[in-house]
């Protein structure tokens, strides 16, 4: 069976792992991925769409895949406004979810974070936890939610506070057992794994991973 694939936050930490996983598996056919700029190697599966967010209705245009993976995520002090930090982190992956049921895919997977819910008083939080809710509305046969802690790995940015919080987790991660081992950091690495990993051997329906079960040994 042909496996065709959309990665949506593909220039991102988790996104870029992601890719480079799916192009390297011989079970995945094609992956497209949607970018604002020319981003990637020249390779014979992978399809590379400059793609204009703002445009809704571009969506349509898009070709049907099996399978769409969601890896976007932003910060409000980098989109510049709640509202910019809620279009990327909330309205365009509903967009694609949406989409997703239009075109009867089998799948739509997506990261999002620990401590996600819609009555959070922290807007981040609040914000992933309202994706969450809506994605579990709809009518798409396999839906997986991976919820990372701490997500570490080579930013192309400079974010002050995850670099003191990797800093922090590198030491207190040892201690972390039991529990706690669902708030240790976790690689981008293992993430795009796991995300590939669950989409062939979870059931179908909704899934939530919380952190310490993403990641599998492959």
């Amino acid at each position: 069976m042909i496996k065709s694939t959309l990665v949506i936050g593909s220039t991102g930490l988790v996104g870029s792992f992601l890719v480079q996983e799916l192009l390297d598996l011989p079970n995945f056919d094609s992956v497209i991925v949607l970018v604002r700029k020319p981003s990637f190697d020249l390779h014979p599966k992978l399809k590379e769409i400059i793609f204009d967010f703002n445009n809704e209705a571009a969506i349509n245009d898009l070709e049907p895949v099996n399978h769409i993976f969601c890896c976007l995520g932003t910060t409000i002090k980098k989109a510049g406004s709640k509202e910019a930090f809620r279009f990327v982190d909330y309205e365009l992956p509903i967009q694609f979810a949406q989409w997703a049921e239009k075109i009867n895919a089998d799948s739509f997977s997506i990261v999002t974070a620990m401590g996600a819910n819609s009555n959070s008083s922290i807007f981040y939080n609040q914000v992933k936890g309202e994706i969450e809710k809506e994605l579990k509305k709809m009518d798409i046969p396999k839906i997986q939610i991976f919820q990372p802690s701490l997500i570490m790995g080579p930013r192309k940015e400079f974010r002050i506070g995850e670099v003191i919080g990797k800093m922090f987790m590198v030491l207190i991660n040892p201690l972390m057992v039991g529990p706690l081992k669902k708030y240790r950091g976790i690689h981008a690495k293992t993430i795009a794994r796991g995300m590939v990993f669950h989409l062939d051997n979870s059931g179908q329906g909704v899934s939530v991973f919380e952190s310490d079960k993403i990641g599998v040994s492959i």
